[in-house]
């Protein structure tokens, strides 16, 4: 998944300047499912009766049900577990 990034960085004249470059990446969570791995945006965790892919929309990492986006701070529990990802 494409992200674009703000770095500030030192040119070569020695003077701070931000540049934004575009990278390919996936962005991880911080949270983990029930093994310990870490959620990351494509990954799709289950718990146990629902397969919710986790994208990123709107500034967080929502995990999607019926179209309908559940945030994962708000709404995760220990219970699920990654089976798999979007591209696999």
């Amino acid at each position: 998944m494409k992200h674009n990034i703000r770095q500030r960085v030192i040119n070569e004249f020695g003077l701070p300047v931000t540049k934004i470059v575009s990278v390919n990446g996936e962005l991880g969570s911080d949270l983990f499912d029930k093994y310990g791995r870490e959620i990351f945006e494509g990954d799709i965790i289950s718990n146990g009766t629902d397969n919710l892919p986790v994208k990123f929309c709107n500034g967080a990492l929502l995990a999607f049900k019926n179209g309908e986006g559940i945030t994962l701070y708000q709404h995760f529990t220990d219970g699920f577990e990654i089976i798999g990802h979007v591209d696999d």
